[in-house]
């Protein structure tokens, strides 16, 4: 493939694809599943609780094999990922419109979400840092951008859809939704590093002066700067900024099954419980882009840090949230949060050990990151059964995010210092 030296950069064409892949990839969210829940319930009798177990179960197993697809991220390039995950949630999808049974509920939804959790966001979320320095920031909070868009965009069209031609249809049309724009896209145009295509980061021949970059390419390049990720795990400073992306992800994952439960108690209005749940979205979606410019222009450990202190005050209005003022200050600080916080993982790690093995550190991070996910509600519940409140749950979370700021601040600090040395 020939390139005029003047044409386009295409880590755009192939930050494209992995935004369109995200955004087809809302089948496997639970705000969509959440719309399902009530006509699959209606017609097969299920509980609630037995939903909820597909979600929790692929989550786990997803975030088992995401250290595995890091590293053939890093090998292979992010295209056979995609387009692998890809087909298996959209051939689940297909089986869901289907199926007549609890198991086949199960087999289906679990193996889509093990596919989200364990092989698709891998690969859609490093491409930004394989293909991007300058931009590194703002490219992955449009890559991220998109699969929130997704979300809200589909959300009331799959509402729609079900009440027309009911909830099996809906299905099908989140699996030709992610062949078309997802699969398709990718398999075609998705590429595994600039160099493959004669290329440097950001743009560019080799041999080239590349923005952003300390020297010239040929002198001191990206690949020069990164480390394995066995050189990585020997640090203290990876493993304390990991164990703070699991206590964090404890915290702001803890509340998300049970928040409409907890404000319904609290004397909010049920509509308006449930529509902060379209607010939080909203604001995840600004968190997403916001966060993503700044981290090109600040430290993305203090933008870190910072996100990790709101999201605590955010847990803590949520503990006393008895008003709409509240409800809706709540959701608009922890959905910026939330989604600003997925957003700079990537990019911290890229930023602190290249994009040599992004990928492989990437699945690790994230296989921590999932693990808080499926353990931060269950925690919620076990307190609520015990103790009939949410409120000693969601102060103890409060806490567990401070902890988590104070260990990133203590952890970052360290990680900025291994790279100087770098």
């Amino acid at each position: 493939m020939k390139f005029r030296p003047k044409s386009p950069y295409y880590g755009w064409v192939v930050a494209a694809c992995a935004g369109s892949i995200e955004f087809a990839n809302a089948a496997t969210s639970i705000s969509v599943l959440t719309i399902f829940v009530v006509p699959m319930t209606a017609e097969f009798g299920w509980s609630r609780t037995e939903i909820a177990g597909a979600t929790s179960a692929g989550a786990i197993v997803g975030a088992a094999l995401a250290p595995l697809t890091g590293r053939i991220v890093d090998r292979f390039g992010s295209r056979l990922v995609l387009v692998f995950t890809g087909t298996v949630i959209a051939l689940s999808c297909i089986y869901l419109s289907l199926m007549q049974s609890l198991l086949g509920f199960y087999l289906a939804y679990t193996t889509a979400r093990i596919a989200d959790q364990g092989g698709l966001k891998i690969g859609a979320s490093v491409i930004a840092g394989k293909w991007f320095l300058r931009y590194r920031g703002r490219v992955t909070g449009l890559v991220f951008f998109a699969g929130t868009a997704g979300v809200i965009a589909l959300a009331p069209l799959t509402q729609l859809v079900i009440s027309e031609w009911g909830w099996r249809a809906a299905w099908l049309g989140f699996a030709a939704l992610m062949f078309l724009i997802g699969v398709i896209p990718c398999a075609l145009l998705v590429r595994r590093q600039p160099e493959d295509l004669g290329l440097t980061i950001d743009g560019g021949r080799p041999g080239d002066q590349a923005d952003g970059l300390r020297g010239s390419q040929t002198g001191t390049s990206a690949e020069e700067r990164s480390l394995t990720l066995r050189e990585v795990a020997r640090t203290p400073a990876f493993w304390m900024a990991l164990a703070s992306l699991f206590l964090v992800s404890n915290a702001t994952g803890g509340y998300g099954l049970h928040l409409v439960p907890h404000l319904t108690e609290m004397g909010v209005n049920p509509a308006a419980a449930v529509a902060a749940i379209s607010v939080m979205a909203t604001s995840g979606a600004a968190g997403v882009l916001l966060v993503g410019t700044a981290a090109d222009r600040v430290s993305p450990r203090w933008v870190m840090v910072s996100l990790f202190l709101v999201a605590t005050c955010a847990l803590g209005i949520l503990v006393v949230t008895d008003t709409l003022f509240e409800t809706y200050l709540f959701a608009v600080v922890m959905g910026f949060c939330s989604g600003g916080i997925t957003t700079l993982v990537p990019i911290m790690w890229a930023s602190y050990y290249g994009r040599g093995a992004l990928g492989a550190i990437y699945g690790v991070s994230r296989a921590a990151q999932v693990t808080g996910f499926a353990i931060g509600p269950l925690a919620s519940g076990i307190a609520y059964d015990a103790t009939g409140s949410y409120r000693e749950a969601f102060i103890v979370m409060a806490g567990i995010a401070a902890v988590a700021a104070v260990m990133m601040a203590v952890a970052g600090k360290r990680l900025a210092a291994q790279s100087k040395l770098g």
